[in-house]
């Protein structure tokens, strides 16, 4: 099994991405009422993760032939990424201005490692039809 590191570029520009606006100040982001009414943050937090997940699975689908090896790859993929939603939420809650730590938070990128690892494992079982 030969996997070429180039093939995550496009999972690594969305992660540093994710980060810079991680670790903008609470200032740079607007304060509208409808915002949080609509819990637009936590949907963002879910969209984001998934598609981080999504990003980091897929180039692993022509690469690994075997069907539970790329099940636990995906596993680990999104425990991964549960974890740095976490250390993401307690940098910003101790070391980003105006930002907050925050479970909802966490809970929304959970959700959203799951919907990611949800939608590569179905497309997992397109493939070993």
């Amino acid at each position: 099994m030969k996997i070429n590191v180039r093939s995550f570029w496009l999972g690594s520009i969305a992660l540093i991405g994710a980060t810079v606006l991680f670790c903008l100040p609470g200032r740079q982001f607007p304060k509208e009422d409808w915002f949080e009414k609509l819990f637009l943050d936590k949907w963002v937090h879910i969209g984001l993760f998934a598609v981080l997940v999504v990003l980091w699975c897929l180039p692993l689908f022509s690469r690994i032939e075997s069907r539970s090896r790329l099940i636990n790859f995906f596993i680990w993929i999104s425990i991964a990424f549960v974890v740095y939603g976490i250390v993401i939420e307690f940098i910003q809650g101790n070391f980003i201005p105006n930002r907050s730590f925050g479970i909802d938070d966490m809970v929304a990128d959970a959700v959203g490692c799951g919907v990611g690892f949800m939608f590569v494992h179905n497309q997992l079982k397109r493939k070993f039809r």
